[in-house]
């Protein structure tokens, strides 16, 4: 992807720091604005930020595609001043790359902006791809975040989320760096809610099986329903219970893409939607 060059200079950006809400891998960086990138002294993340975020005011438009596919938007974000960055240590093709999550919250035409940048620092830092990730005004990287499923290549994984009084929506994003290029495997729609008699929730857990020359990816949703044994003057509530729906992701030689082994998650989105 060509991203256009920068259309200003970056001024008065104020950065809020993601705080971590759970005990991430090890990899996942949660840097300063000033921190310096790969221990290198002439390199710092707000280095890194300026190329992928144009700075003057009333031109603060970004172009980028949207991770599912290849035409480039003009995303704009309601503000610059809440942006919360989180960066990853990756391989891509056996070489060491830096994924930085820009996470705006909202933007002005799309119900969230989160752009998966993809730089090279080893030199003059290179923005190699971007992509918004977002799904909700709530995005960050998923534990764990990295799998190594390829000799020299490392998948990452994303969740997007939002929520009503009753309702949470996460999106989960796996996303394979290859050839200097994030590549979506599958997008995960997981669904939360809470009622009087019950609370349902799915849990996204991932793991990395065996296979050449990328190992496969073992996705399992867990979709528990707990009664809350209250006196609620509604319909029936759903029984208790737990089910465990799971999809493998297999490497395909000759599509050079991962391919899922089920629709497995296509129905659990379905029913998911139904309940609304």
């Amino acid at each position: 992807m060509t991203v256009s060059p920068l259309r200003g200079v970056l001024v008065a950006l104020a950065i809020i720091w993601m705080s971590a809400e759970r005990a991430f891998a090890e990899s996942v960086l949660l840097p300063d604005f000033t921190d310096s990138v790969a221990g290198r002294e002439d390199v710092t993340f707000a280095d890194l930020v300026r190329l992928v975020v144009p700075g003057t005011a009333g031109n603060e438009t970004i172009d980028v595609r949207d991770i599912g596919g290849e035409a480039v938007e003009d995303l704009e974000p309601e503000s610059t001043a809440s942006l919360r960055v989180t960066a990853v240590p990756v391989r891509s093709g056996g070489l060491g790359r830096m994924a930085l999550l820009l996470d705006f919250g909202r933007g002005r035409d799309v119900v969230g902006l989160a752009i998966l940048a993809l730089f090279d620092v080893a030199d003059k830092p290179r923005l190699l791809d971007a992509a918004n990730v977002a799904t909700g005004n709530e995005t960050s990287f998923l534990d764990p975040v990295r799998l190594a499923v390829g000799s020299g290549d490392d998948l990452l994984a994303i969740r997007s989320t939002h929520a009503n009084s009753s309702q949470n929506y996460t999106t989960a994003a796996l996303v394979l760096v290859r050839n200097d290029r994030l590549e979506l495997v599958d997008m995960i729609f997981v669904f939360g809610e809470r009622a009087c008699a019950y609370e349902r929730t799915q849990q996204l857990d991932l793991k990395q099986g065996a296979g050449e020359p990328f190992s496969d990816i073992v996705a399992t949703v867990t979709d528990l329903t707990t009664p809350s044994g209250q006196d609620c003057d509604e319909a029936a509530p759903p029984g208790p219970g737990t089910r465990t729906i799971t999809v493998t992701y297999h490497w395909g030689s000759a599509e050079q893409r991962y391919i899922p082994d089920s629709d497995a998650f296509d129905v659990l989105a379905r029913e998911n939607e139904e309940r609304f």
